[in-house]
């Protein structure tokens, strides 16, 4: 399984977040918040990530052999920057693999920002490649100066093997 985003996811940072385990921080530069289209760039840094899966006997039907079905909970700081420096949010995300290869997962997920400018929460949700180490999934709400919230976020680099997943949130209102 990968670390998503986030979220999260925001950056759930969104965003995210979004499989595996991921973490998130500040904004770029002249980014604006608010109802106003804004794009920002944080970074994620895995420190917790646990994943529940069931036994091939434990489920009904019993899964076939091989399965990828489980749940990961991933609960991260963000950052605004690659190597460090100040945490500004932190992000958590539940990753529901719903396939027997890992193709299909289900990511859910809050960014909570408190510094590098930004105030409030984002969320998000999306259907993500659990396998991939990139993707995009949706910004759904906010609150603080995220309220309304709505837009996308695209993460890379994430994964069990990765230290520092790149978000990219893109707000359309």
């Amino acid at each position: 399984m990968r670390k998503t985003w986030a979220l999260g996811i925001c950056a759930a940072g969104i965003i995210a977040a979004a499989a595996g385990g991921t973490g998130i921080a500040s904004a770029s530069p002249g980014a604006s918040h608010g109802h106003d289209p804004s794009t920002f760039t944080v970074f994620t840094h895995m420190v917790e990530a646990h994943i529940v899966s069931p036994c091939s006997t434990c489920a009904l039907p019993p899964l076939p052999a091989g399965s990828k079905v489980s749940t990961e909970y991933v609960n991260d700081p963000v950052f605004g920057q690659k190597t460090g420096g100040q945490q500004i949010g932190e992000e958590a995300l539940v990753i529901n693999t719903v396939s027997s290869d890992a193709s299909t997962a289900l990511l859910s997920g809050a960014v909570n920002f408190t510094g590098g400018g930004l105030s409030g929460q984002l969320t998000v949700l999306g259907e993500i490649d659990a396998r991939a180490s990139s993707g995009v999934v949706a910004v759904t709400g906010g609150t603080g100066s995220f309220q309304g919230a709505k837009g996308e976020v695209t993460y890379s680099g994430a994964g069990f093997t990765s230290k520092v997943t790149t978000v990219v949130v893109h707000l359309t209102r």
